[in-house]
């Protein structure tokens, strides 16, 4: 029997820019790539917009004081204090668009100079998914069809 390769389903890690988005908690982590073209701005926040008809996003910075705009944070590495990622909450974001959070995903992303900001491809079948399918009649919470 030949021996064969794993090949890991995540890559730990990427020198293209990424963004990873956390089942569950909807936790928006930009690898270094990408969190040092905000990093060396000195942004601290960045605005969500979303374009419905391709499934993608664009994330830009934001003055802080925007109520529209979602904290960004960095991390860095303790003894070497270089960054490692920048993360933000879109949560209520991914709610809004209708954004399946059932499991973790990376996602490639581009920087567009003439517009400054990130673009991210989301597929579509990343979409639609409802709390109650149709077909189930409502067992998951208890209800029979009827």
């Amino acid at each position: 029997m030949a021996f064969e390769l794993y090949t890991k389903e995540r890559q730990s890690k990427s020198l293209a820019p990424v963004l990873s988005i956390s089942a569950k908690l909807g936790r928006c982590t930009l690898n270094r790539a990408a969190a040092e073209t905000f990093d060396k701005d000195g942004v601290t926040a960045v605005l969500l917009y979303w374009d419905a008809e391709t499934h993608r996003i664009a994330i830009k910075s934001s003055a802080n004081k925007d109520p529209r705009s979602f904290n960004i944070r960095f991390a860095r590495d303790k003894k070497t204090k270089k960054l490692t990622s920048g993360a933000f909450s879109g949560v209520l974001f991914l709610k809004h668009i209708g954004y399946d959070m059932s499991e973790t995903k990376n996602y490639p992303i581009k920087w567009v100079s003439e517009l400054g900001h990130f673009e991210v491809q989301l597929p579509a079948e990343c979409f639609g998914v409802s709390p109650l399918g149709a077909m189930d009649g409502g067992k998951k919470h208890g209800k029979a069809a009827g």
